[in-house]
């Protein structure tokens, strides 16, 4: 599972980073690398909601932390990352930068749109193939078992 709590720190650098250097007189295309770390840990944020949607069964069962545990986390961290997401945009539009903004949106909003598909059929061919995989070594260990008891009743009948 992706680490939630990792993804929102990450975030929260980026944002202090960007901000600082707006305030420095910096422009956006200067601190590209550091914008591009803020908008890769929102998504990663986005993509531990779709695994954890998508989890297999087992994977459930076997988790290390709860499942209530593991909801919590991503539930903050999204409303933090939505946060500090809009507190970006605004403090862009408020220092002149915001056409910058919107049109840079509207190409992350496609290419967004793409990458959270791929995840999603990603994470629901990990969670299918993992139940395929428990069931077939339970199938195996029952015909193997029934296997054993036919031939040692054939033996002693």
């Amino acid at each position: 599972m992706i680490e939630v709590v990792a993804a929102l720190s990450a975030a929260n650098a980026a944002f202090s980073a960007l901000k600082t250097g707006v305030d420095k007189g910096k422009e956006l295309h200067e601190m590209a690398g550091t914008l591009s770390k803020f908008f890769e840990a929102n998504e990663q944020i986005s993509e531990a909601s779709i695994e954890n949607k998508e989890v297999s069964t087992t994977a459930k069962l076997v988790a290390g932390k709860s499942i209530e545990q593991q909801a919590l986390e991503i539930s903050l961290a999204k409303k933090r990352a939505a946060t500090l997401e809009k507190e970006l945009r605004e403090y862009l539009i408020y220092t002149g930068q915001g056409d910058f903004y919107r049109d840079m949106l509207k190409q992350r909003r496609i290419l967004k749109q793409r990458k959270l598909e791929a995840a999603r059929a990603a994470a629901k061919r990990k969670s299918d193939m993992t139940d395929i995989a428990v069931a077939v070594v339970g199938m195996c260990i029952v015909v193997g078992a029934l296997t054993l008891m036919v031939k040692i009743f054939t033996e002693l009948g």
